[in-house]
């Protein structure tokens, strides 16, 4: 219980020590994700929507009605507050909530099974998964708290083709149970899926624009590599920065596959409805590649990883840290054999209410 202003400034100075933490060990990275104190049976603390955790203050952490979700002050509380809501109503033995697009439990979260059964270092883990709905809903809420209501002794659960949940008496044990839950759900993708894959940006030749003019990060990139800018630079006029991702997982896509669709939000949200992979020795030399268009922001070319674009480098970094992922998330289903694709639907949903509100709210509260 939270009764004081000066407990109540510490819990929200303690969010903000423990967003921070999270991201440096990259468990929460941008403005993905969530995390939340409860402050009494009514209420509780949470971070806002759309500000970076190394931008945030004590001001920004939002206090908000359990029952009703309302909130104080001028700053939206994260999309996801009736996730945390419906935790909070479920268990009250929880005081501390963490959501995460944590890698590796994100993509087992693909896979179409309703529970993880693996193990943290000796012991056994078994991992609930909460079905899909999209996200910022009534229904996610809904699912996630039949999910933490099915499975009372377990404090770490998936929502499925989003991320996690982590539920602790304290920082300490939500934060342990979201790396715990990682070490597992790579485990898991490891042994089952036989995807043992680093994730990260494995930068390739990249490129920005000045006075409109192309400077490229390494003066002795190839020709073919310099035509596949030009044309990006020359059909997307928005476009002012290209990270070219060579990851191991997005460098096996661009060999193998020819069509991804997308099995998380944050792909759907950030790259597009689907990306398609050149399947023939033409994309080699720079003369035939898909879709540069306007809403897809991850360029395939055969068998040398990815163009990701956008407004600037942070934005272009976005896109390939989140193709990544989405890469490791499909090697896992093609090896697993099934998995859980959004629907065109969804996708197209989450892409155009990602570009006309969510993506300004940065630039809006800086």
């Amino acid at each position: 219980m939270i009764t004081t202003r000066e407990e109540m400034q510490m819990a929200r100075e303690n969010i903000i020590r423990v967003s921070r933490e999270l991201h440096e060990i990259g468990l929460l990275v941008r403005t993905w994700g969530n995390i939340s104190q409860r402050v009494d049976e009514k209420s509780f603390i949470i971070t806002p929507s759309g500000i970076k955790y190394e931008d945030l203050t004590p001001e920004m952490i939002v206090k908000v009605n359990i029952g009703d979700l309302s909130y104080e002050g001028d700053v939206f509380p994260s999309s996801e507050k009736a996730v945390h809501a419906a935790c909070y109503k479920c268990r009250s033995d929880v005081d501390f909530i963490v959501h995460t697009h944590q890698v590796y439990a994100s993509c087992a979260g693909t896979l179409g099974i309703r529970k993880i059964v693996s193990y943290f270092e000796e012991e056994d883990m078994l991992i609930p998964v909460a079905p899909y709905a999209l996200p910022g809903t009534d229904k996610l809420a809904e699912n996630v708290a039949k999910t933490v209501k099915k499975y009372r002794d377990c404090n770490a659960f998936i929502m499925a083709n989003h991320g996690t949940i982590c539920l602790g008496a304290d920082a300490r044990e939500a934060v342990f149970e979201a790396e715990r839950m990682e070490v597992a759900c790579n485990n898991f993708l490891m042994d089952v899926c036989k995807t043992d894959m680093h994730h990260g940006v494995e930068v390739g030749y990249n490129s920005h624009l000045e006075d409109g003019r192309i400077v490229y990060d390494i003066p002795d990139t190839p020709e073919r590599v310099k035509h596949i800018h030009e044309a990006i630079y020359r059909k997307r006029p928005d476009v002012r920065y290209i990270v070219h991702n060579k990851s191991e997982a997005v460098m096996t896509v661009s060999r193998r596959a020819n069509h991804m669709r997308p099995l998380l939000d944050d792909f759907a949200q950030l790259i597009g409805y689907s990306i398609r992979v050149p399947s023939n020795e033409h994309g080699k030399d720079g003369t035939s590649y898909h879709n540069i268009k306007r809403h897809v922001n991850a360029i395939f070319s055969l068998n040398d990883g990815a163009y990701c674009v956008g407004s600037n480098e942070d934005d272009a970094m976005a896109v390939a840290i989140v193709l990544d992922k989405g890469c490791i998330a499909h090697t896992a289903v093609m090896r697993h054999g099934e998995g859980h694709y959004l629907s065109l639907f969804e996708c197209y949903k989450m892409n155009r209410h990602y570009r006309k509100s969510y993506s300004k709210l940065a630039d809006i509260k800086k």
